[in-house]
């Protein structure tokens, strides 16, 4: 009975440590998943993805290193943005002085629609111009110019 129990327990142990030798390493699909919503810290507007520079290179083996050990996109995420800064982020932090980047265009686009309903409120309230009618005496009416056509076209006839 002993042997038994020392046998199941050598075999649970090896069990347990060959457990994370055999967890699947991840794919370059799903390190690239991650890889596109990082960038590059050296680079400008390079994503992580896309980058062939050796700091690149490595930093998508810590990926994988971090997928293995189980963290989420957001732990890996979060890790790099302590490490590199929010550049590696690719957007500014949404607090502070960043806020600007973040409101302004809203901002913008409320200031520029409103700005557009003043100038159609404005436009309909002219009042259309209407053509004014040609002093006295300034020249032939256009009665004058039919009867004169018809003159002429009975002339010929």
């Amino acid at each position: 009975m002993r042997k038994t129990f020392y046998l199941l327990t050598v075999l649970l142990l090896l069990g347990i440590s060959v457990v994370p030798a055999l967890a699947q390493t991840p794919t370059p699909n799903e390190i690239n998943a991650i890889a596109r919503d990082l960038w590059c810290p050296l680079c400008n507007g390079v994503r992580l993805d896309n980058c062939e520079l050796q700091a690149c290179v490595q930093m998508r083996e810590v990926i994988a290193q971090k997928l293995i050990a189980g963290e989420s996109k957001a732990q890996i995420k979060a890790y790099f943005a302590q490490q590199y800064g929010d550049v590696v982020l690719g957007e500014p932090a949404r607090e502070g002085f960043n806020l600007i980047v973040w409101i302004f265009p809203i901002l913008a686009v409320v200031v520029g629609l409103g700005w557009l309903a003043y100038l159609v409120m404005t436009w309909r309230k002219r009042k259309p111009l209407s053509p004014s009618p040609a002093p006295a005496g300034s020249g032939p009416s256009e009665d004058d110019y039919l009867k004169r056509v018809e003159q002429e076209m009975n002339q010929n006839d």
